[in-house]
């Protein structure tokens, strides 16, 4: 201690059962805490990256349409077709446009004004950039399937950690 002190050195189980917690329970916040997203579209626009991980994923697509651009207070229009297009990331940092060998989405047509779509094929390990085409306000949300789902690691590591370290608390306890 800085003023010549001494403390008593922390057990390495009691270090265990609070960094295990922390893990355990910050994956499953952020696990659990997906809000969609809210954009205005004007054509098409990046609007997000998503890494498939180690291992192939699949994707499934939740929109819906606030707002369309011919409608106003007054009238209660249909909803603009909206689509998304899948392109494969080439590691630079911005989008060119270019969508070769991308491929689309529809995800609202009709005038459908909710939907729930899911890729019917699975994506190959990788990073892929989500590109939204469609015109006025909506909501979209990605949900990533991934074959071998390593986001669970860390709360799979918490909560060795935090038995463990309960585990032999107790054991302390009970020479005591």
């Amino acid at each position: 201690m800085g003023a010549g002190g001494d403390a008593p050195s922390v057990p390495i189980w009691d270090m265990a059962v609070l960094i295990g917690a922390t893990l355990f329970i910050s994956t499953v916040v952020i696990l659990i805490w997906t809000q969609p997203n809210t954009y205005n579209l004007d054509g098409k626009e990046e609007v997000l990256t998503v890494h498939t991980g180690l291992s192939q994923a699949g994707l499934t697509f939740e929109s819906a349409c606030i707002s369309s651009p011919d409608s106003d207070a007054n009238t209660s229009s249909s909803c603009q077709d909206l689509s998304v297009w899948i392109v494969s990331h080439d590691g630079a940092e911005s989008w060119t446009g270019d969508l070769d060998d991308a491929v689309e989405i529809d995800l609202l047509a009709n005038g459908e004004s909710e939907s729930t779509v899911s890729l019917n094929d699975k994506l190959d390990s990788g990073e892929y950039r989500l590109i939204l085409d469609g015109e006025g306000q909506y909501t979209f949300e990605v949900t990533v399937n991934r074959t071998i789902p390593h986001e669970f690691a860390p709360a799979i590591l918490g909560s060795v950690l935090l038995i463990w370290g309960i585990w032999r608390k107790q054991q302390e306890e009970d020479a005591a």
